[in-house]
């Protein structure tokens, strides 16, 4: 069974967040819980767009519940998409799988600052879809860390 509600925030479904519950989004991405544990919620965000890209991260579990259980009630925003929630099926990895190539990792730090460039697009391209009157936590937390990544990847001159 699916729902829109992140496990655990409708009591009547009696279900319950926990390491491999999932969820699906119309765009194509994923999400894949990882831990739930202290308050806290790590999780794998997979975007299998035209570059796809994956990132881990984590913020705690009230929060978790907020950005990404749907409200039918509520206007549609950046706040309040629509995810698909799955905790008695299996998370099917060959929709991610197939989207990388064997062997995915990082041989280089070249390679590894190419995956950083793409998670930092990715997170502006989500970032840019926010409504600004009802999400500048959000958009603020992505821009936050794109200008952290982008730090990483451009570092300062004066240092040299």
């Amino acid at each position: 069974m699916s729902t829109k509600a992140v496990p655990g925030v409708v009591k009547a479904n009696a279900d319950e967040l926990a390491m491999g519950g999932w969820a699906e989004h119309e765009d194509g991405s994923l999400i894949f819980v990882e831990s739930v544990e202290n308050g806290s919620v790590v999780f794998v965000m997979f975007d299998l767009g035209a570059e796809p890209v994956q990132y881990r991260h984590a913020m705690p579990q009230s929060d978790f519940e907020k950005n990404f259980t749907y409200d039918p009630n509520k206007r549609r925003t950046a706040k309040n998409e629509e995810w698909t929630w799955h905790d008695k099926t299996p998370f099917d990895w060959n929709r991610v799988m197939q989207e990388f190539p064997d062997g995915q990792g990082s041989p280089s730090a070249v390679a590894t600052i190419t995956a950083a460039a793409r998670v930092a697009k990715s997170l502006d391209a989500r970032a840019t879809k926010i409504d600004a009157q009802n999400a500048d936590t959000g958009r603020s937390m992505m821009t936050k860390l794109r200008d952290m990544i982008n730090e990483v990847l451009e570092p300062d001159d004066d240092e040299n």
